[in-house]
This record gives structure tokens, sequence and C-alpha cells, in this order.
């Protein structure tokens, strides 16, 4: 039997009501216009059946397959299936070979071993070095990195950030001043669970894992050793202000270069007095300078008669 072509708009009523066949698909569906204008499909499948299936749910949108315990609806019936499995019966039947972890799909199991355990990163930044286990984060980076897509403005102030995490945590830890991970080991707080870690690696745990192949540098964090690699020993400044000719070769001193010098922000406040910053770090220099030295200091009487 030859192929069997969609050529949507031709269909009878007849094919488009048919029973459910195999998948087999000979040649992947796309939109075309015929010799009127009019829009029609140019898919064509092997077997009756897959295209009986493609016109169900792609061109009669029909979704046949309810879900008992919520209002999901699907097109197939595997596809309801696997809801149910994973969602409601939180069954997680994918276990890695490697380690405890656990996976409600053999794709996420096989993404977290080419990630995790064998470190690949097949996912190369045309424009540097960079290369992602994920195309989504390759496809982020390029967008944030290189394009300087900013499409998560503060409602609050004129910052503006590439992904919407990023922006959520600008408010949370700047405007609202929320501190929400706490060191097991001190009565440090951070706004961000990263900083933490760091914190506990560093200041309790002592620890440098990350050493330079190139100098005697060690470093705390894998981010931190690349960003001296780029900085020191490829001399690169890939991070320029969009406002003078300065250059930078970490994003985040492009990001204080901007709000000090062209916005002239002072977001970090002395609880003490009424000096402010624009940086965290010059705050907590002041503080322990002018503040905690004053109290350190000893009482002076002046001796009278």
């Amino acid at each position: 039997m030859g192929p069997h072509p969609c050529n949507w708009q031709r269909i009878t009523k007849q094919h488009r009501h048919s029973a459910q066949a195999n998948r087999l698909l000979v040649r992947t569906p796309r939109m075309v216009k015929d010799h009127a204008g009019r829009p029609h499909c140019a898919a064509v499948f092997s077997q009756a059946g897959n295209l009986r299936t493609h016109l169900r749910t792609v061109h009669d949108k029909r979704r046949d397959h309810a879900c008992p315990h919520c209002a999901a609806t699907f097109t197939a019936g595997s596809s309801l299936t696997r809801h149910v499995r994973t969602v409601h019966d939180k069954r997680r039947d994918h276990a890695c070979p490697h380690c405890a972890a656990t996976f409600t799909a053999a794709s996420c199991l096989t993404k977290h071993v080419r990630t995790v355990h064998e470190k690949r990163r097949d996912h190369s930044c045309p424009n540097c070095t960079a290369a992602f286990a994920q195309a989504c984060d390759l496809t982020r980076h390029v967008r944030t990195v290189h394009e300087k897509h900013r499409d998560h403005a503060c409602p609050h102030c004129t910052a503006a950030f590439g992904m919407a995490d990023n922006m959520a945590r600008h408010v949370r830890t700047v405007h609202e001043k929320r501190r929400d991970y706490q060191c097991p080991h001190c009565a440090s707080t951070f706004g961000r669970a990263g900083d933490q870690r760091v914190h506990v690696r560093t200041v309790h745990e002592k620890r440098k894992d990350h050493a330079c192949p190139h100098c005697a540098g060690t470093f705390t964090a894998a981010s931190s050793l690349k960003a001296h690699v780029r900085t020191v020993h490829e001399k690169r400044s890939d991070h320029a202000c969009p406002h003078c000719a300065a250059a930078f070769g970490k994003a985040s001193n492009l990001t204080t270069h901007v709000r000090t010098v062209h916005e002239k922000r002072r977001d970090h406040a002395c609880l003490h007095c009424a000096a402010a910053f624009c940086d965290a770090r010059c705050l907590t220099k002041h503080v322990r300078r002018v503040h905690e030295m004053r109290t350190a200091m000893p009482s002076v009487h002046m001796r009278t008669g």
C-alpha cells in the first residue's frame, strides 16, 4: 500500500473518525498553501491509522482521554497512563544505577546520567567556549549573555533581568530584604541558597575544591574557577557596558558598574546610621570599621583637678 497524505481540507468525515492506529510517521507535519492560497497540511504517513491519529489530535484538536483524578485531558491513552502514574500515583520506577536518585520517566533518568555522572555538555555556545547539558540552557545563555535580552523588569526599580527567577530573587533580597537561608553553624543568614552553601563550604569547612590548571589558585566554586581562568589567564572582558566603553570579565562586575556609576544606586543601607552603599561588601566593611570598632573601644575618662 502506498503512502497516506494528509491533504487537510479534503479529508472526509469518515476518515476523521476512524479507529486509532500505530505510530510510524514518514514525514514531519508541516503547513503549506495550495494554489488558491488556502493552508493545507503536507504530512505523509506510512499507514492509514497514523493519518487518522494525526487528524484527530492535530487538526480536530480532540483530547478524548480524561484523567479520573483531575481535569487534565490527553490526546493518547499512553499519555494519560503516564500522567496518572507519575502525578497521582507518585511512581518513580526509573532508578539511577550510579546513585540513589529515582525518576518518573526513562528520559529523565537518561538526562540525569548524561549530565550528572557522565558530565556531558553536548550543547556548545557558538559565540564563546561555554557548553551546556541541555539545549534550553544554551538558548537562555545566548539570549541573556550574548544578545543581552532583559525581558523581566523589576516593578520597584530600573533593574531588568534575563530570567524571571533572577528578577524574583532580586525583589526578595534587595527590596523585601529577606534572608531565608540560615547557616546551620552560625547566625549568618542569606538571601540565596547558593550563598549559604558557599558560606558553609568556605567559612566552616574551609574547602577550596576547584584548582586552576594554569596557576596555584584554588576556588570554592566551579563558577569562580571559570571566571578566574577567563579573566586572569585568557584576559577576556566579554561583558561590555551599554552606556560607556567599559568592559568587564564578570557579568556581576558589569551589573555593579551600571548600578553604581550610571544609575547612582545605593541599595545597601546601614542600620546604625544614614550611610548607604552600592555594594554589600562595602556596607559590611563600613559596619565593621565604624560601628563595631566604636563598640569595642574602651571608655576614656578625663581627669579633673
